[in-house]
């Protein structure tokens, strides 16, 4: 398989969590704080192709209300978060981040009238966080959301 040597054995062992990790891979949820991710996948393939010594657990990929809380909170997510540390937010950012927080969709304009400040600084904000890695912007202009990263 492209050069690499595998064999149907890791499929057959793990087909419902190579199944859930393709789920997970594909699913979005904007509203319960639910984002793709291919972090399963890539335990499952770094297993195949690498023999590396993941353990592959189909508990880790479920959607729960333990799992939304820590899912949906920015401050304390160490799932989203890959060095376990906080990024720094300053003044307009943090103000900009908690209105994202609590509604995704919000122009800059919108956000711009709720901190009472021009709508090019809310735009050197949003390019800040998104330089910081805090928030990426999915969908159009007119129609995407901001999400929390």
């Amino acid at each position: 398989m492209l050069g690499f040597d595998a064999e149907n054995d890791s499929f057959a062992e793990n087909s419902w969590y190579f199944r859930n990790a393709l789920v997970r891979a594909n699913y979005t949820n904007i509203q319960k704080g639910i984002y793709e991710t291919t972090d399963f996948l890539e335990k499952f393939l770094r297993n195949l192709l690498r023999d590396e010594r993941h353990e592959l657990h189909n508990r880790e990929m479920h959607i729960s209300g333990k799992f939304l809380s820590v899912q949906a909170d920015p401050i304390n997510d160490p799932i989203n978060d890959p060095i376990n540390d906080l990024i720094k937010l300053e003044g307009r950012e943090k103000q900009i981040f908690e209105l994202l927080y609590e509604n995704p969709s919000l122009t800059r304009v919108e956000m711009a009238k709720r901190i009472g400040c021009s709508e090019s600084t809310v735009k050197r904000a949003l390019q800040k966080l998104m330089d910081k890695g805090a928030i990426k912007r999915i969908g159009s202009n007119k129609k995407g959301e901001w999400i929390i990263v």
